[in-house]
């Protein structure tokens, strides 16, 4: 493994080739490859009757091994096969990938596989790493998250009264605010779609097609501020007040964000457990989903309601209801 950890700093020291390098030098009389080989994205093959000098460094290609190999064969990335005639006198590691080695194949210095395996569906065990897999989920995860935490701070310190306003007519009337929601998102495709054709045979609407990417980038904000709006509604619950009344919005979309998205990060995390494809743990991912999807519909209803219908604020409970208000 020395040696491999050897041919490692050989590699990061190296630059970076994706043919063979100036260096190498070819007996062609006597069929032996001289110099260390560094293959980056692709495949190697040693062909029978001739002898690679020097470590064997392949990143993200396979490589197959016929020929004698006087030292190392290190493949990142990707799978390593050694053939019947194969010989290896130093140690063939290999890291994301599986070493399919002939059991009449010599390899003096031994096998490092570095791979996990784990059933598919099918119950057959796949050489995909099982924590490649759930670590990309948890860090696709956790980077949505953080791009909507960052958007909904900015939007909560920037424009707090518009998110007042949107949280105001959330709480006013829920279920309308979910139902024009799931109606925006099921027209909003079709409607660009439309939109898009209505201008493209438009000598005057061709020239706004290119605001179309400013259009789905206003629709995006408006929808996080939804969402944040929400976020910040669950928070003032929290602490036992109103978005109205409080005066730490940002404390309460914070506190309301952290209750929202807790159930799906937990779900992340737990997938590194034993249990991590079992039903229990795709039930409580699918409900942390479910429970962002509900506030997600809310807070775009809230949003475009808030855009189509003047805010007059909540009323002050002392204010009789044939009393003037003066403004």
């Amino acid at each position: 493994m020395v040696r491999a950890l050897a041919g490692l700093i050989l590699l990061l020291a190296a630059q970076p080739v994706f043919a063979q390098p100036p260096d190498w030098e070819v007996d062609a009389h006597a069929g032996h490859v001289h110099g260390a080989r560094i293959l980056v994205l692709r495949d190697y093959h040693l062909p029978a009757g001739e002898t690679a000098h020097g470590t064997i460094i392949v990143v993200g290609g396979a490589a197959t091994i016929d020929g004698h190999a006087d030292d190392d064969v290190v493949v990142l990335g990707g799978r390593v096969r050694i053939g019947p005639q194969a010989i290896v006198d130093g140690e063939v590691v290999t890291v994301g990938g599986a070493a399919d080695v002939d059991p009449q194949a010599k390899v003096y210095g031994g096998v490092d596989e570095t791979v996990v395996r784990f059933p598919d569906i099918d119950g057959h065990w796949s050489p995909m790493s099982r924590g490649w897999f759930v670590g990309l989920a948890l860090a696709a995860t956790v980077l949505r998250l953080l791009i909507v935490l960052v958007v909904a701070s900015v939007l909560t310190l920037v424009a707090p009264g518009w998110v007042r306003r949107i949280s105001w007519r959330a709480s006013e009337g829920l279920a309308s605010a979910a139902a024009i929601g799931l109606a925006c998102q099921l027209a909003f495709i079709p409607v660009l779609l439309v939109l898009v054709a209505a201008l493209a045979v438009s000598i005057v609407g061709i020239p706004l097609i290119g605001a179309m990417p400013f259009l789905i980038a206003a629709a995006g904000l408006a929808g996080t501020a939804g969402f944040t709006a929400v976020a910040a509604r669950i928070g003032a619950r929290l602490r036992g007040t109103t978005v109205e009344a409080s005066n730490t919005l940002f404390i309460d979309m914070l506190l309301g964000f952290a209750l929202i998205s807790a159930v799906t990060v937990f779900a992340r995390f737990a997938a590194f457990g034993l249990f991590w494809n079992g039903p229990v743990s795709w039930s409580v991912s699918a409900f942390g989903l479910l429970i962002e999807y509900v506030v997600w519909t809310i807070g775009i209803g809230a949003a475009c309601a808030s855009l189509l219908a003047r805010w007059n604020g909540p009323q002050p409970a002392s204010a009789s209801a044939g009393a003037p208000v003066v403004v």
